[in-house]
């Protein structure tokens, strides 16, 4: 029997993941440690406790029940997370849930149980299932048990993965029982990648490419448009050239969203990237610019 991974959300009912009606399963734990990442709660594969501000009432009932004294509402993240051992006493008595375990653990019957509910919805729609996170290829051994029971059903599963993973692993274990991957390209110099991805991008690449040339495979290359990282014309017209050496038609543009931004304090981390505001028109405008040779919608 795998392993089982954290699961931090399942969100039902996603039109922006996928054909159709999806269900979207958000996986702890990736390989990569990209300074922008909207998700960062799922950057670690391990236990976390998160701390809603907003939902605090400062009753003290936490200060209370931790008895390692690891609470401190003085401190900017309220919780010393060098002395928590992740006892969840401090979850049990908090009155609003402002102190919550991130993740949870599945059986895979469990799961598809769930995703099963809204099967009508992915038959009407021409939808199905996403695995996303984090990045859902950590977990391969316990994601190939999921998606052998999904294509049981007869789901369309489609898996977003930012590329590094074991090939040799992949092509056993996921590879029969996937319909479509969408595949993030980030950073096209292995310098740059490596300093903002904290790992240098050949093995990504060449998945990438190993990918494209299985014909039964539909492969949608992402380009995540982050600010002065990702957006240099520099980076954009070498993934622009690269995607076109491969006669690559359609890609997926996904625009900055700075609502991330409070996510890290929440598990006791500084965030190492601020851009707070949307890109703007004029910055629209020259991506497009750059792309204008492939077909990309709602950009």
């Amino acid at each position: 029997m795998a392993k089982k991974p954290l699961i931090v959300d399942i969100k039902r009912n996603s039109l922006d993941d996928g054909p159709g009606i999806r269900t979207l399963i958000f996986f702890k734990g990736c390989p990569l440690s990209c300074v922008w990442c909207q998700n960062p709660e799922t950057k670690s594969p391990a236990q976390e406790i998160a701390f809603y501000r907003e939902d605090c009432v400062e009753c003290g009932k936490c200060l209370e029940a931790c008895q390692r004294k690891a609470i401190d509402f003085s401190y900017k993240y309220r919780i010393d997370r060098s002395i928590c051992n992740l006892c969840g006493e401090c979850i049990k008595v908090c009155p609003n849930e402002a102190l919550k375990f991130v993740g949870k653990e599945y059986e895979i019957r469990d799961l598809v149980d769930i995703l099963l509910k809204d099967r009508i919805f992915y038959q009407n729609s021409g939808g199905g299932v996403t695995l996303s996170g984090g990045e859902p290829l950590y977990h391969m051994e316990y994601v190939s048990q999921l998606l052998k029971e999904l294509k049981k059903e007869n789901i369309h599963v489609c898996i977003e993965t930012c590329g590094y993973y074991n090939r040799e692993k992949f092509n056993e274990l996921i590879l029969p029982y996937v319909d479509l991957i969408y595949f993030d390209l980030k950073i096209i110099d292995p310098e740059s990648h490596l300093k903002y991805c904290k790992a240098r991008n050949e093995k990504i690449f060449s998945n990438f490419e190993s990918l494209i040339k299985n014909q039964k495979l539909e492969v949608l290359p992402r380009i995540p448009l982050i600010p002065n990282i990702t957006t240099t014309e520099e980076n954009l017209t070498g993934l622009a050239h690269y995607l076109k050496s491969f006669n690559i038609k359609k890609i997926g543009l996904l625009t900055y969203n700075p609502l991330w931004l409070s996510k890290p304090e929440k598990i006791g981390v500084e965030s190492e990237y601020h851009r707070s505001d949307w890109l703007n028109n004029e910055e629209k405008e020259i991506i497009k610019a750059i792309f204008s040779d492939f077909e990309f919608e709602n950009f």
